[in-house]
């Protein structure tokens, strides 16, 4: 069941995020108050000063439509109604397939729903580039219960990328805390046919683009129903922890006319509308662009494009309180840093130990980082508190360990 924490002085509709805290703080800075949708209180967003109301659901991942459920008990009870924002493949997926339900209670955009299920199952995207015409690297789909023996003979495109059709499970099928894994030989492709023949999970196989994480480029949009552009810009990775197919820890916006000009194309391709981030890969071969993936989702960049002047998740708030009244935003100041401090910290330490990331260089680029998402001066108690925990974790640990070193002397 859902239970808030609210503030009575919010006026204006609430911005409904089932999202962190680059969501919210997107949103905080403009002034919009924001009801965090989280299934724990250990979150850091719920400490943001922006979070004016807290809505308790179950967990998105395990228990979808007992989520949508608590969500459409906590919106029967608002006076106006709350625009929503999602930023995970569950909680979007779920809100697509109970939009109808979802209406008289809440205002939102979402992609069109066909969209939404071939985006979040990697086969159905293999299957709809194929038929759009989209740059892809070469491209294996391995269903469910697949002969893989006979479905692999003829791969011959080594390194390759290996990745699930759904995250769901990712790490408890291969015990991998990446995104992805890379697939340097054969022998390695065919190790890892045991554990494929045991899931119950459908993989995808996909030729490997070149070039460290820093080569990935992604151009963002909002799109009106019809094809008019609201509000874009394009980013580069700039690290990921781990270094290879992480999780973004430093991120760059930039104003790439040639990224931009690709990801308008896919979008007038697919017919799009709503929001969406199109990651590429630039190859250092031969400089090519290839797509890798489109999340139709809300994401961190909106936070630190929202600085560079482009405030995606602002027009769509606008848009949903009155159609067509969020004003056409396409101009971004290149060159804004977002940096989140914890897993920066562990990606410094791979870098570094690869002879790429000098201390002091990293120490500037922490301390020019025009967002820091781990320490913000204008939200600064959700880092305080993470890193009092950080500090609590370690003592505890500390102290374990001496234990054990005492059972065993």
């Amino acid at each position: 069941m859902a239970t808030t924490r609210q503030s009575s002085s919010a006026q204006q509709p609430y911005a409904c995020v089932i999202g962190d805290l680059s969501m919210v703080r997107a949103l905080g800075r403009a002034g919009i108050p924001v009801a965090l949708v989280t299934d724990t209180l250990e979150t850091r967003a719920v400490h943001s000063r922006y979070s004016k109301a807290i809505v308790q659901t179950p967990s998105w991942v395990d228990n979808p439509d007992a989520a949508v459920d608590a969500l459409i008990e906590w919106g029967k009870r608002q006076v106006e109604a709350p625009i929503l924002f999602y930023q995970g493949d569950h909680d979007l997926v779920a809100l697509s397939k109970a939009r109808e339900r979802l209406e008289p209670h809440f205002r939102f955009i979402f992609p069109p729903q066909e969209l939404v299920a071939d985006f979040s199952d990697k086969l159905r995207f293999a299957d709809l580039v194929e038929q759009r015409d989209l740059p892809v690297p070469r491209t294996l789909t391995l269903k469910q219960h697949c002969n893989v023996t006979k479905l692999l003979a003829d791969w011959d495109d080594f390194p390759c990328v290996f990745k699930p059709a759904m995250r769901t499970n990712w790490y408890e099928t291969i015990g991998c805390l990446q995104k992805a894994l890379r697939i340097e030989s054969r022998s390695e492709l065919v190790d890892l046919i045991p554990k494929i023949d045991v899931s119950n999970a459908a993989f995808v196989l996909q030729a490997s683009i070149e070039g460290g994480e820093e080569n990935i480029v992604s151009y963002h949009a909002y799109i009106r129903p019809g094809g008019e552009i609201v509000a874009e810009f394009t980013g580069q990775k700039v690290r990921t922890g781990p270094r290879l197919y992480g999780i973004s820890s430093c991120v760059e916006i930039t104003d790439d006319e040639r990224v931009r000009n690709l990801g308008r194309s896919v979008v007038e391709k697919l017919d799009f509308s709503g929001v969406l981030k199109i990651d590429f890969k630039i190859d250092s071969r031969s400089g090519e662009l290839f797509m890798l993936e489109i999340n139709p989702r809300f994401n961190l960049w909106h936070h630190p494009a929202a600085v560079a002047g482009v405030n995606i998740p602002q027009a769509v708030y606008q848009d949903c309180i009155e159609e067509g009244s969020a004003e056409i935003s396409r101009t971004v100041r290149p060159g804004v840093r977002w940096i989140e401090l914890g897993l920066d910290f562990m990606a410094y330490r791979e870098y570094h130990a690869d002879g790429d990331l000098p201390l002091l260089t990293w120490l500037r680029e922490l301390a020019t980082a025009d967002v820091n998402e781990g320490f913000c001066w204008r939200d600064p108690k959700p880092g305080i508190l993470g890193i009092a925990c950080r500090i609590k974790r370690n003592f505890h640990k500390r102290v374990l360990r001496r234990q054990n070193v005492a059972e065993c002397g």
